[in-house]
């Protein structure tokens, strides 16, 4: 059983988990939104994606990049993203199951 110590612990870290989500949207909304800014604002969400997913796929190896280079051209012919993951991880699955790469 949970002692109430470890409870008021679980409370507070999930308050502070909380106010740092509520935090980014309220002062979103007081950022000037002009020049260097508007450019960094614009630009942020490629580079965090490109952050999330980068070192995946250089953990991944050869295998990654290949992933990648078959996922690139199947969204440039396709535009299907579900098509496109799906052949990123029958690539990399592939490589983990029985190491063709």
């Amino acid at each position: 059983m949970l002692e109430f110590s470890s409870l008021i612990l679980i409370a507070i870290v999930a308050l502070g988990t909380y106010s740092l989500r509520v935090s980014g949207l309220l002062l979103s909304n007081r950022l000037v939104k002009e020049g260097r800014i508007k450019i960094f604002l614009d630009y942020l969400p490629a580079t965090l994606l490109l952050a999330l997913i980068l070192p995946s796929i250089i953990k991944e190896g050869i295998s990654g990049l290949i992933a990648t280079a078959f996922i690139i051209l199947c969204m440039y012919k396709t535009n299907n993203i579900l098509l496109s993951m799906c052949i990123g991880i029958a690539i990399v699955g592939l490589n983990r199951n029985f190491g063709f790469l």
